[in-house]
């Protein structure tokens, strides 16, 4: 391959563009309250803002975390990387190969950062507002998650409470206003971030354990497939209460038992406890999101189509 070639491959890595399941893990909330905020009429203009928001900000959030893993391993010594060498999936392995050098990951989240807030920049003032603040969050977060993951390493709640931020943000910048009900819904999906923490980190409490990182399976111990099951009941017990709020009908519905058939699935994997059933548990949340983005559009559809015994 030529180098020009090389650089882009080792960019969309770091980047994560070849492992699409974290940025719709992160999407489909966002585009729900969307849909939610407008009625079932968003403008495609407010679509594609949040699309490329959310994708460009999710690889923000991956190449941040390269350059922070990376300087926080160098002063440590490598200490807190278990045998000192990572391998090519490994947050940081591209920068301390020397593919790719620690100014340019920086670099990369600066560009991507600044060209995410040109999208919103055509929205409303609180939508800005609220963009800033959940940047500043998600630094902060990081930061904190950096120096003090031994104790406790919760990052992918951590991040994924900043990105949810993008629920709130996408009634500001519909209605030019939050009400409570948009932070709540917000609220509602932090349960499902923890659920989907803990398989993640019940997948990797080998590696955890190697690089003494406290993550939720890691202070759960025992108790994780439980905890699981509670986070995953509050959520879809949220998810009925949203559909009751914003009175939405027969296809939210079936959309709500198809996911919840889905985190069925999911605990089902997880209760093993193989590395390989909760890696596989994790990656099929991104179906309970689809499934239940799907019913919100579908329902508003019917709605919109004049077909009241299939809507409301």
């Amino acid at each position: 391959m030529t180098p020009l070639k090389n650089r882009f491959d080792a960019y969309e890595q770091m980047l994560r563009l070849h492992q699409p399941a974290g940025v719709l893990l992160l999407l489909w909330p966002v585009l729900s309250a969307l849909w939610l905020a407008t009625g079932g009429r968003p403008p495609l203009s407010l679509v594609i803002i949040f699309v490329m928001g959310t994708l460009l900000m999710r690889s923000v959030g991956c190449a941040l975390g390269d350059w922070l893993d990376h300087n926080k391993g160098r002063n440590n010594g490598g200490s807190d990387r278990g045998d000192g060498q990572r391998t090519a999936d490994n947050r940081a392995g591209l920068l301390e190969r020397g593919v790719i050098a620690p100014w340019e990951a920086l670099a990369v989240a600066v560009v991507l950062t600044l060209i995410a807030f040109g999208f919103i920049w055509f929205t409303t003032r609180i939508a800005i507002g609220i963009a800033a603040v959940a940047l500043v969050s998600a630094l902060a977060l990081a930061l904190v998650q950096l120096f003090y993951r031994r104790f406790v390493s919760l990052s992918r709640v951590f991040f994924g409470i900043a990105f949810l931020f993008g629920i709130p943000l996408a009634f500001a910048a519909a209605n030019n206003t939050v009400p409570w009900y948009a932070w709540g819904l917000m609220g509602v999906h932090v349960f499902w971030i923890v659920a989907y923490d803990i398989e993640y980190a019940m997948a990797r409490r080998d590696k955890d354990i190697e690089r003494d990182r406290r993550s939720s399976a890691l202070i759960l111990g025992r108790y994780d497939v439980l905890a699981t099951a509670v986070s995953y009941g509050l959520y879809l017990a949220g998810m009925v209460g949203v559909g009751l709020w914003w009175r939405l009908g027969i296809a939210y519905g079936v959309a709500l038992a198809l996911a919840t058939a889905c985190a069925v699935g999911c605990l089902w994997l997880a209760h093993s406890r193989k590395t390989s059933h909760c890696f596989a548990a994790f990656r099929c949340n991104h179906w309970i999101g689809v499934v239940i983005f799907i019913g919100v559009v579908a329902d508003y559809a019917l709605r919109l189509h004049s077909w009241p015994m299939l809507g409301r």
